[in-house]
């Protein structure tokens, strides 16, 4: 894990147990969009990969 990567855990550790539960829910959402995308992309490579 990047130096990056766990800074933005700590922040996220910290701001977490703030935060109503609009906004968690919020935050869960929007994480929940990021991993579809990247799953998404990830797919997309792969087929690209086998067809070539």
């Amino acid at each position: 894990m990047s130096e990056r990567e766990k800074q933005i855990i700590k922040t996220f550790a910290v701001i977490i147990p703030k935060l109503s539960e609009c906004d968690k829910s919020y935050l869960l959402g929007l994480g929940e969009g990021m991993r579809i995308k990247v799953w998404t992309q990830e797919q997309k490579r792969k087929k690209e990969l086998g067809a070539t």
